[in-house]
């Protein structure tokens, strides 16, 4: 097991989980400057670490993430610094984009409310494990900004246009029985067994073989612009990947032979 901190990023590596904690609790892990370059670091690092199958995203306390810290936001508009409010939207920009191009699974463990730039950050992420006191929101309308972080391509990928215009337009949040029933949320549980079923599920993962899923999540964020034949096109030359695979070969012996896989 290893354990890591940086600032109020906290990630810690068990059974080739790595799990990533916004630890800001008081503030409900609204992110400064230095918690939105450190977390975009941790997840730079996971992605480079071999011992690392699967990422695990979270919150400390009772938020996942409540977004950006607005006096920060303040401070950037009554300075004038759009060079450091261009740096924000950057380094948001790079840290979903890594998110999604990484070939790791990737899990938001959404443990209190997710908004702002902290839902952004979850929606980014494959899989969203909530529990029930999760909620999500892009408030940004009542702050006079719009979405940022990649927020207006995936929003709508995940609940359809109208769904993603009224969240926007209104800037009103959802709870997480709304989110489960839009699509937004795979699960949702009893706060007391969110971490056992994210734990499961991520263990699950991290036992599947890694090439085979990162084709899995490389194909399907791929279909989401490509046309169909494109898409049957990267679908072919992904199988055949797999085909050729040592993977595909011990899958296959160990249905025959009753037993689970062995997968290196």
């Amino acid at each position: 097991m290893m354990n890591q901190t940086s600032g109020q990023i906290i990630t810690s590596v068990r059974d080739r989980v790595a799990t990533i904690t916004i630890s800001r609790p008081e503030k409900l892990n609204a992110l400064t400057p230095e918690m939105r370059r450190g977390l975009l670091d941790a997840v730079r690092q996971c992605d480079s670490n071999t011992d690392v199958r699967t990422m695990v995203i979270t919150g400390a306390g009772r938020a996942f993430c409540a977004g950006g810290d607005i006096a920060h936001l303040r401070d950037l508009k009554s300075s004038d610094n759009e060079a450091g409010f261009v740096q924000l939207l950057d380094e948001g920009r790079m840290l979903v984009d890594l998110l999604r191009r990484t070939p790791k699974p990737t899990i938001a463990q959404v443990n209190g409310p997710a908004f702002g730039a902290g839902f952004f950050v979850a929606i980014a992420c494959d899989l969203r494990m909530c529990s029930e006191s999760a909620s999500f929101g892009a408030p940004f309308v009542k702050l006079g900004l719009g979405p940022d972080w990649g927020g207006t391509y995936l929003l709508p990928r995940l609940v359809g246009t109208a769904k993603a215009l009224e969240m926007l337009y209104t800037g009103d949040g959802i709870n997480a029985q709304e989110a489960l029933r839009i699509g937004l949320a795979n699960h949702v549980y009893p706060e007391d067994e969110l971490e056992t079923h994210v734990t499961r599920l991520a263990d699950i993962l991290s036992r599947r073989p890694a090439d085979v899923l990162a084709r899995h999540k490389r194909a399907i964020y791929h279909t989401m612009d490509g046309s169909f034949s494109t898409t049957t096109d990267i679908e072919r030359r992904f199988q055949l990947e797999n085909f050729r695979s040592a993977q595909f070969a011990e899958g296959v012996a160990a249905f025959l032979e009753k037993r689970d896989p062995r997968f290196e």
